[in-house]
């Protein structure tokens, strides 16, 4: 009886602290002072993460739970601050704590066929760490995990749950059904928080978001380069955390022109990722494994380097403060991943050609059906172009789902073949 008492005592003290933003604050100063020898890009992007944790846990505007296929400006030229589940529990995952809160989901029943990013988010729910939403706004788009995660959710915190529903053709009329939604979202959310949509902060926000969106299309330029001069394993981590959640801020426009700053002193010198490349590899899926692995070491010891990804493409138009709703739809259906999968074929083949790619690797997250569905239809279809190209299946979040061994030698495979 006094072990439950011990228990149920932390727990409430964990909570309590999570619950916290003077923890951020805090967390924030320990996280510069033992990264205090990593880039500044890389220490805006610390800056962001807990400054969007701490604004959630102040409750001074209304908290959405978001997916990363919701566009990040409507949310911002709607006065929100936005949490992202999934990226969190990516970050969570960097830090070796997913292990826990996906067996705090499973042990609820939610069964491992469920995408670990997900279960990572329904532990943190479970056990009360996030801050906790207002409203959730999540997109249909890609996932239908998220779609079934925030459903779920909202009847948990007993919260609106806006669901957009991104059509799967990139037409006029798709688009024009999707504004529709996109504005009835702003005038309900408008209702709910007192404030008066205007055009000001939708300017504002779309020319950060402008702004920012150049910088990257100059950093994808700049990824051309031999030797490559940007990790496709950093663009995979603290830099998309970005691209999905930052765009249309005045942070997310910062980080963006210092990264790019950083990567063309690189260019300019001739620094690449390693000493001497050897092989060039473009990166299929969104995501990789962000818990503790070797499969970037299993690259660099075989002289390969991930010199693009798919993930970082910008598929979209600069964004028209004039026509906000259609133009955020026109974003939406740009994605190359929806509709037919001749879409996603041909934006791989040409970022191929784009990055003078050797091989491609697909990293099949299990769960992530939408993503690894298609991969054998790319793979077939690369083949036919000379290009190889090697499905590695894994889980991002998930470590039980890695084998070291067995990861090794598919990719060591993989590369002798390029040779």
């Amino acid at each position: 009886m006094l072990d439950n008492y011990n228990d149920n005592f932390k727990s409430a003290l964990i909570k309590k602290i999570a619950k916290n933003s003077n923890t951020y604050q805090l967390g924030n100063i320990g996280s510069k002072i033992y990264f205090r020898k990593s880039s500044k890009s890389f220490k805006l992007w610390l800056d962001f993460l807990f400054y969007q944790l701490k604004e959630a846990c102040k409750k001074r505007k209304l908290v959405v739970w978001t997916n990363i296929y919701t566009p990040s400006e409507l949310l911002y030229a709607l006065g929100l601050i936005p949490i992202y589940p999934e990226l969190i529990s990516g970050v969570l995952a960097s830090v070796g704590l997913a292990s826990y809160f996906i067996e705090t989901a499973e042990s609820k029943f939610y069964t491992t066929d469920l995408c670990s990013f997900y279960r990572v988010a329904t532990g943190l729910v479970l056990k009360g760490w996030f801050p906790e939403p207002d409203l959730i706004i999540s997109s249909s788009q890609l996932c239908d995990g998220s779609t079934k995660f925030f459903h779920s959710i909202s009847k948990y915190y007993n919260c609106e749950h806006y669901l957009i529903d991104t059509p799967y053709y990139n037409d006029l009329n798709s688009q024009k059904y999707l504004a529709a939604q996109l504005k009835e979202i702003a005038h309900k959310i408008d209702e709910i928080s007192g404030q008066q949509l205007n055009n000001e902060r939708i300017n504002h926000t779309f020319n950060l978001s402008n702004q920012a969106r150049e910088y990257i299309i100059k950093l994808s330029k700049f990824r051309e380069n031999i030797p490559s001069p940007l990790s496709g394993w950093d663009a995979m981590a603290y830099i998309l955390y970005m691209f999905f959640s930052s765009l249309g801020t005045e942070r997310g426009l910062e980080f963006y022109r210092t990264l790019y700053q950083e990567v063309r002193e690189r260019v300019d010198k001739g620094i690449g990722v390693i000493k001497e490349e050897k092989h060039r590899i473009l990166w299929l899926h969104q995501i990789r494994p962000y818990y503790q692995n070797e499969i970037i070491q299993n690259l660099k010891e075989n002289k390969a380097v991930i010199s693009f990804e798919e993930v970082s493409y910008v598929y979209w138009s600069a964004l028209d403060p004039q026509r906000p709703w259609a133009s955020l739809a026109q974003k939406m259906t740009s994605n190359f991943g929806i509709g037919p999968i001749e879409r996603r074929v041909k934006t791989v083949y040409d970022l191929v050609k784009r990055y003078n790619i050797d091989g491609v690797i697909h990293f099949s997250q299990r769960g992530c059906r939408q993503s690894c569905g298609g991969a054998y239809i790319i793979k077939d279809f690369l083949q036919k172009k000379g290009v190889p190209m090697l499905i590695l299946d894994g889980d991002g979040a998930d470590s039980r789902n890695y084998s070291k061994a067995q990861t090794r030698t598919r990719i060591e495979a993989f590369l002798e073949m390029l040779s």
